[in-house]
């Protein structure tokens, strides 16, 4: 069974891709998550990665889990040259007792203000 969370009317309204926020399939969330739009072209990759896991954990939240119990997250960047600072906002947020395994990659974003996109798979039986 598969149970869509759907965007809020006014984030939908903000983008041009329909989906959800957040799809839970046989107790196991799926999420990807940018931060919210519109994004400022002056907007650094940690304030950007500071937004989005804030809304981890709001997802998250909603289906009844939390960021202990994330299994996986794949981090794309613009570039690579944002690594460390991502990785610094990484190393503050993360629970410590319960780390995921972590990707990170350089990909080309649709969003030429957007530095970093996620892809969040978490526990929420």
């Amino acid at each position: 069974m598969i149970e869509h969370h759907l965007k809020s009317s006014d984030a939908q309204a903000k983008s041009a891709v329909r989906s959800s926020s957040i799809a839970v399939v046989n107790g196991t969330a799926h999420m990807t998550v940018i931060p919210p739009l519109p994004i400022g072209h002056d907007s650094t990759a940690a304030d950007q990665a500071r937004a989005i896991f804030a809304e981890v954990e709001r997802r998250l939240a909603a289906v009844g889990s939390n960021k202990s119990r994330i299994a996986h997250i794949t981090i794309w960047l613009s570039h690579l040259m944002h690594f460390q600072e991502v990785t610094e906002v990484w190393n503050e947020w993360v629970d410590p007792e319960h780390p995921p395994v972590r990707a990170c990659a350089q990909v080309n974003l649709a969003n030429k203000n957007l530095k970093v996109e996620m892809i969040v798979v978490a526990d929420a039986s």
